[in-house]
């Protein structure tokens, strides 16, 4: 079965619920005060093959890419 999650979720499970599965309210915000370390995405569109831990695939018609992360205020690129 196909379950489609919202970008908005996904975003929402990789910042802010995590952080707080992880006890550091200070991590998973931008807000005045927070760490501030952030990942700047894109959405790709096209034709994209996943595959789950028990080898099941699933092809996809969009993915989330990482263009870059900035840590403790300085910018890092994965190129």
């Amino acid at each position: 079965m196909k379950k489609v999650v919202s970008l908005p979720d996904v975003i929402a499970a990789s910042t802010v619920n995590a952080a707080m599965a992880l006890r550091r309210p200070e991590l998973g915000s931008l807000k005045p005060g927070s760490v501030g370390d952030a990942t700047l995405i894109s959405i790709r569109e096209g034709q994209f093959d996943y595959v789950d831990v028990v080898g099941e695939h699933l092809t996809g018609d969009r993915k989330i890419a990482s263009e870059g992360v900035v840590i403790g205020g300085r910018w890092w690129h994965p190129r």
